[in-house]
């Protein structure tokens, strides 16, 4: 559920980035809006989805255990209280301080005195997004704790569609068009908000508000998250560093790994985040009742079937970026020099996704368990290997390096993580190694035999749809294929889920 419900999203967000790309390309205004809305987007996965999520939804679930529906909701109130509070200030400080903040991001910027000016004042339409986000994934952790995935997992596309009116009706009749695309993000987070409250109130959770410091339980999630947000901190000071030094490359480098990371952004989500979603209740409830065993089971199965699936993705991905990025962006401002060096990106960020898909599905074990902070750690680590990477690739690669250093750090995120589950007795290495790696060698010959198609160059003359639309259907079966015929352990929950939606579909059908 939570799978479709992001596919629905990411759609959507493919279709706000084309007209993003249609309309503003990759220049000085689309260059100042990604800078501009970066800001709100690292502290919402510092602050919501970094700290906030991880650390709430434990405890929240063992209070449901223990004490049912109505002591839970006192819980979110109070929380919810705190966190509305606190983030009001941080708003009026970030609209107050934009200036600074801006040139703290990209000071590169401040050599174009207009493209400062403007990025300054989108920071500051944008700063209250901040606030409505956070509230957002406050409310969408309640849901998915009662077991309700898909109000939650449709709330994003209200962002993208306010977005996308934003562009096409708003900018046109602006002096300065892209404000009208600042907008659109504002209201969608108002929106993205206003659908969460009645599923909460409709599963049994009141609101309002409450006296955060009446209740021991806020404290312990306050502790939790501070860990938790040091860890969110590593990656989000990562991109915050690639945003710097992109910012003095040639123009249209911060447009073109945006851009990037958007595509490896959809199976990211449709996959792998909405998997580490739906197993991260599911997980604390086996660690709140004291079933080691369920627990590690619901993991290691959810392991196998995350690289199960992104290594094929991301293998598709760096065969196929340039025709890709060509289907989806090239039109309007965006040229084929934009499509050339949005593919590179592409192709090298999409070197990471099994293992930032890994390591966000591992850091959620730790979590599960109350423990926030040894991912922390891990991830401050891995921090320090990305930023030493990217000082060292940007000058031979420019943005294409600073996305392999980005993989890089996801890989030894992953590594570490998995290596100190080993030691806890929740994860044995050389079984999933051996699952892991067959995963990777079947993608590898999944890649071989589309390779024609695109870096071969065997139809030079085929239309860009049909080129992506064959590897799409062609890639992923052969892969499928392949899995069921090597016995890959993946493959299980794939082959499940399917029977479960056959026999379903019977039920309704036989009705």
């Amino acid at each position: 559920m939570v799978g479709l419900g992001t596919l629905a999203s990411r759609i959507a967000g493919l279709i706000r980035d084309q007209a993003t790309a249609f309309y503003f390309g990759a220049g000085p205004a689309a260059d100042a809006f990604f800078v501009a809305f970066r800001i709100p987007n690292l502290l919402r996965r510092l602050l919501a989805e970094g700290a906030l999520t991880p650390a709430f939804v434990p405890v929240f679930t063992e209070r449901l255990v223990s004490g049912g529906t109505r002591a839970a909701g006192e819980l979110f109130r109070g929380v919810f209280t705190m966190m509305a509070l606190a983030l009001s200030c941080v708003t009026a400080l970030g609209m107050i301080f934009a200036q600074e903040i801006v040139s703290l991001i990209a000071p590169g910027f401040s050599q174009n005195p207009g493209q400062f000016a403007l990025t300054v004042l989108l920071a500051r339409i944008l700063f209250p997004y901040i606030l409505l986000i956070t509230l957002t994934a406050l409310a969408m952790g309640v849901l998915n704790s009662l077991g309700r995935f898909n109000v939650p997992a449709l709330g994003p596309v209200a962002l993208n569609v306010c977005m996308i009116l934003g562009a096409a009706f708003l900018s046109p009749r602006l002096d300065t068009p892209i404000i009208g695309l600042a907008l659109g993000a504002l209201a969608g987070g108002i929106a993205q908000l206003a659908i969460q409250l009645p599923g909460i109130v409709r599963a049994g959770v009141a609101l309002g508000v409450a006296n955060p410091f009446r209740d021991p339980a806020v404290a312990r999630i306050l502790k939790l998250m501070a860990p938790t947000a040091l860890g969110a901190a590593a990656y989000q000071v990562s991109v915050f560093v690639n945003t710097q030094l992109a910012s003095f490359l040639q123009e249209g480098s911060v447009s073109w790994l945006y851009y990037a990371d958007r595509l490896v952004q959809f199976p990211l989500g449709v996959f792998s985040l909405a998997l580490a979603t739906a197993v991260l209740p599911a997980m604390s409830r086996e660690a709140a009742v004291g079933d080691r065993a369920a627990f590690r089971a619901i993991f290691r199965r959810s392991l196998d079937f995350q690289f199960f699936i992104t290594f094929p993705a991301a293998t598709g991905l760096a065969v196929m970026a340039e025709p890709l990025v060509a289907l989806l962006f090239e039109r309007g401002s965006f040229g084929p020099e934009s499509t050339v060096m949005t593919a590179r990106a592409l192709a090298a960020y999409a070197a990471g996704l099994p293992f930032l898909s890994g390591a966000s599905l591992a850091a959620r074990a730790f979590y599960s368990l109350k423990d926030t902070k040894t991912p922390a750690k891990v991830a401050a680590v891995s921090l320090a290997v990305g930023l030493a990477a990217a000082i060292v690739l940007l000058k031979p690669m420019g943005h294409v390096g600073l996305a392999l250093a980005s993989s890089l750090a996801s890989l030894v995120n992953f590594v570490w993580l998995a290596v100190l589950l080993r030691r806890a007795g929740d994860l044995s290495l050389g079984p999933f190694c051996a699952d892991a790696l067959k995963s990777a060698a079947l993608s590898l010959v999944m890649a071989a035999a589309l390779w024609p198609l695109y870096g071969g160059n065997m139809f030079p003359l085929a239309p860009r749809a049909t080129l992506v639309a064959a590897g799409l259907i062609l890639g992923p079966a052969l892969y499928f294929l392949l899995a069921h015929l090597a016995g890959s352990k993946g493959f299980g929950p794939l082959a499940d889920l399917l029977g479960k939606l056959v026999t379903k579909f019977r039920g309704k059908a036989g009705k």
